[in-house]
């Protein structure tokens, strides 16, 4: 007997819809005709009212063919019914019907759908009996959201006393990694280039770990974690990944290894280090073959850069129109400027305002955030501050009207007392700065430094054709954090209250930046400088 054709398997089965779902009921027993004033029109294989009384479209699929057609026809459809027939979105759902082997071809392309479509979408797979009518039908199991490897802040140094014992300690890591269900690991491998002498195990290995899968990974690891250490709350499947690590390679016995704690932002500590250099870059589970990637990628990866974990550097850019990335956009933003609330509140008001008018335009940041300006000084002074000072740089491109560009830094109000006295009464002595840096704690230090100098955080806004160009006509603005939010003064708006902003920020009427402040004390800096670079030093 052949099998029965689309339209006859349709009429079977919008007479008996409850094979599908408990009452579901059709609202007429023909295909349900859609006019569209905005294209081809078309009907809907069976429409139908749940017992929820919500409208479900119903699309049905007989050949592989067809199937690939399925969910443009229920997008078609949906959006039909709301804009031709006045019925509301919320009260809307979809379900796909197609032979088993038919879900071989929809099964993916339905589950990305699933997920990120604003109506209920379902799919059945349809039992028919030997006369090609149908018997049952069985809700598919869509599949889930792919897991994504990216790495964590949970990292850590190792040092080897040759490079044999470098790949010996990897072969056990590694060993590790499989033994906790394919763990995803990237490391690098960075060796003592200067002044070898000075140090015992002068080949480096730094190596974070990537989230764990939990359908992959040892029941050991998902029992959680409850300590102190930075970030171990937040990740601790990956926390106790890490001491497995520690553990087994503390028990190679490894002559002349060491093992020291790290956090993003530190691989840029030694990229930047002349007497380091990084060699190339190794991996496990996900990033087992790193051949996927640039060298770019993985030091970014490695740093936290990419997704703002190492809360210093931070490079992306998105448009408010892709609302899935620009949530993401701005979840690294934030991340990038913790510890460094005034600038977070700015960057975020300013963000809120763009998103409202770019339209199909693009916003793009640049952001520097070491919350550290002792440590800017000491490893700066005099000719390369500008690397080491806080900045933030960004620019929305509307689609219709002129950009906007802001600029966000550290500038002095003209008060304050002297760099040497605000220094020691904040950090005692150079031991206090160290015991500050290994504890994660400089950037609280750093704010209380900022406040005694007199130096404050803040954003300016340039609304006009260019970055570098000037007009009469741009429109300047001032961004201040209150009690009450955040606001921006506008030179056009209320060239008073401007004008009052714009005192409050200045010194003697002049905005004057940290580098020109450090400028005007440099003296002060070069004693400050002196006396922490005897004692402070870089890995």
């Amino acid at each position: 007997m052949r099998p029965p054709l689309e339209h006859e398997l349709r009429d079977a089965l919008v007479r008996n819809l409850e094979l599908i779902e408990p009452g579901l009921r059709p609202v007429q027993l023909k295909e349900y005709p859609l006019p569209n004033a905005h294209g081809t029109k078309g009907s809907i294989d069976i429409l139908a009212r749940d017992r929820h009384q919500m409208w479900v479209v119903v699309e049905l699929k007989r050949s592989r063919s067809s199937a690939r057609q399925a969910l443009h026809e229920v997008n078609k459809y949906t959006e039909l019914l709301c804009r031709e027939k006045n019925l509301a979105p919320d009260r809307i759902r979809a379900v796909i019907v197609a032979m088993s082997d038919d879900w071989e071809e929809l099964l993916t392309a339905v589950s990305n759908a699933a997920r990120d479509w604003s109506h209920d979408l379902r799919g059945y797979r349809l039992f028919l009996d030997s006369g090609g009518h149908p018997v049952g039908a069985e809700r598919v199991q869509l599949l889930p959201r792919a897991f994504e490897p990216r790495i964590t802040p949970i990292h850590n140094l190792f040092f080897f006393a040759t490079e044999e014992q470098r790949r010996h300690g990897w072969r056990v890591i590694s060993k590790v990694a499989a033994d906790l269900g394919t763990l995803d690991l990237l490391a690098a491998d960075f060796d003592r280039v200067a002044e070898k002498q000075c140090i015992p195990a002068p080949f480096g290995l730094y190596l974070a770990v990537g989230r764990v899968d939990e359908a992959r990974a040892s029941a050991d690891l998902l029992s959680g974690y409850d300590g102190p250490e930075p970030f171990a709350a937040e990740h601790p499947a990956e926390y106790l990944a890490l001491c497995v690590i520690c553990n087994s390679l503390a028990r190679s016995e490894i002559r002349g290894m060491n093992m020291e704690g790290a956090q993003p932002g530190l691989l840029s500590n030694l990229a930047d280090n002349p007497n380091w250099a990084i060699r190339g870059f190794r991996g496990t589970g996900a990033f087992g073959s790193t051949a996927a990637f640039e060298d770019r990628d993985l030091f970014r990866f490695l740093t936290g850069d990419d997704r703002g974990d190492s809360q210093v550097l931070y490079t992306g850019s998105a448009s408010p129109q892709v609302a899935s990335r620009w949530e993401g956009f701005r979840r690294e933003i934030r991340q990038s400027l913790a510890g460094n609330q005034e600038w977070e509140s700015l960057v975020g008001g300013w963000l809120d305002e763009v998103s409202q008018k770019v339209g199909d335009g693009d916003v793009g940041l640049h952001i520097y955030n070491p919350c550290n300006l002792l440590q800017a000084i000491i490893r700066g002074w005099p000719n390369r501050l500008e690397e080491f000072l806080p900045m933030v740089m960004g620019e929305a491109v509307f689609d219709q009207g002129r950009p906007s560009s802001v600029r966000g830094a550290l500038c002095w109000n003209g008060r304050g007392m002297s760099l040497p006295e605000a220094v020691r009464l904040v950090y005692r002595d150079p031991l206090f700065l160290m015991s500050n840096m290994y504890g994660g704690t400089v950037w609280e230090r750093d704010q209380e430094l900022l406040e005694l100098l007199g130096l404050q955080y803040v954003l300016l806004e340039k609304i006009g054709p260019g970055q570098t160009e000037v007009s009469a006509i741009d429109e300047r603005r001032i961004w201040v954090r209150h009690e009450q939010g955040v606001r921006a003064y506008s030179s056009l708006a209320d060239l008073s209250a401007y004008a009052q902003a714009y005192a409050d920020i200045a010194a003697n009427g002049e905005i004057i930046s940290v580098t020109q402040y450090l400028g005007r004390h440099s003296r002060e800096v070069e004693l400050v400088a002196r006396e922490y670079r005897a004692f402070v030093h870089d890995v």
